[in-house]
């Protein structure tokens, strides 16, 4: 089942994109105009969803998937890796084509061991990553 927003119910891939970024086109639109232009980007979560979805949502235009697996790829396809990633995993997802954006690094041993990895790969691109910061000192976070 694919959701957009609210709706339950059964919806088409095509139609559930739709709805979904032409919410995100109305909130942009609402926001103050003192604040910076924003370039929204829509990051299908694929995790749990068949393949043949993935590519069914990539027919009709979505190119940024979020996926907590390592993938293998399609063109034009920009892969947010979402989710804890475990430091022996790391060298099987720097080699994944298109990567993107990994989403979250939560400790210094691991964004040195990405880095290394990273530059290892020789990739002209710097790959983008979001860090995890325990705001509220709790130590189980």
């Amino acid at each position: 089942m694919w959701r957009a927003g609210g709706m339950s119910a059964e919806l088409g891939v095509g139609f559930a994109l739709r709805a979904v970024n032409e919410r995100v086109q109305q909130a942009v639109a609402r926001r103050p105009r003192d604040l910076p232009a924003i370039q929204p980007r829509l990051v299908a979560v694929s995790k749990t969803k068949p393949a043949d979805m993935v590519m069914e949502a990539y027919g009709h235009g979505q190119r940024t998937f979020g996926e907590n697996y390592i993938l293998s790829s399609c063109p034009e396809i920009k892969w947010h890796f979402i989710g804890h990633l475990q430091k022996q995993n790391v060298n099987k997802l720097m080699a994944v084509p298109n990567l993107f954006m990994l989403e979250t690094v939560d400790s210094v041993k691991l964004a040195d061991k990405v880095n290394s990895s990273w530059q290892k790969k020789g990739s002209p691109e710097r790959l983008k990553v979001m860090i995890q910061i325990n705001t509220s000192g709790e130590n189980s976070k």
